[in-house]
């Protein structure tokens, strides 16, 4: 089970294991702002709500890194087309079947495993952060081994590394979205929201 953290601003910050999130209660680092309904940690001298959401006393630049993949594109760009601006949606989540992963400068354009980016003026491996977007099937054919310039198909925004914030998109992407959390969360943030249970796939 996790817990979400918060800034100090209540802006959502990162993901916490749950033995974390009780370390920081206990020290008063944070303060717990939602719980999982009747569920406790208990020990010998006290019982504690199970925090789902806690909060900084204090404020901290948000920080994070994440490894290059193309789920984690796919989030940066919030499942949505770099060309066309096209987001499938396959009832209230994304249809990723209908989404690709694009190298916005092909392979086939690389000298020694490395392509030249015009918008930045610098050298970068194939595959990595900047030189990849979200494309949908028909756009990623369409365009094909060119450049956006050669197909006359324009990036709609430029891609980058991501930002604290999209690294924390990117691990909700990873996970079934508590209830309790949603409060906290942006409306547009394309995430897997569990109907009530307040457990995250994949917790004990």
């Amino acid at each position: 089970m996790h817990t979400l953290q918060l800034n100090a601003d209540y802006t959502p910050i990162k993901v916490l294991p749950w033995e974390r999130a009780i370390e920081l209660v206990l020290s008063g680092k944070v303060v717990t702002v939602a719980a999982y309904p009747s569920r406790f940690v208990r020990s010998a001298s006290l019982a504690l709500p199970w925090p789902a959401v806690v909060t900084l006393r204090r404020y901290a630049r948000a920080r994070g890194r994440v490894g290059y993949s193309s789920r984690g594109v796919f989030a940066r760009d919030g499942y949505t087309c770099a060309y066309c601006g096209l987001q499938p949606r396959g009832g209230r989540r994304p249809d990723r079947e209908q989404l690709t992963l694009d190298h916005v400068v092909p392979r086939a354009h690389a000298k020694d495993g490395a392509v030249y980016l015009p918008w930045s003026r610098k050298w970068v491996r194939v595959s990595c952060w900047e030189n990849a977007v979200t494309a949908c099937r028909a756009c990623n054919m369409r365009k094909a081994d060119r450049t956006p310039s050669q197909a006359g198909m324009p990036l709609r925004t430029v891609p980058r590394v991501p930002t604290p914030s999209d690294v924390l998109r990117i691990t909700l992407g990873r996970l079934t979205v508590p209830a309790e959390w949603t409060p906290w969360l942006p409306e547009k943030w394309q995430v897997t929201r569990a109907e009530a249970t307040g457990v995250a796939r994949g917790a004990g």
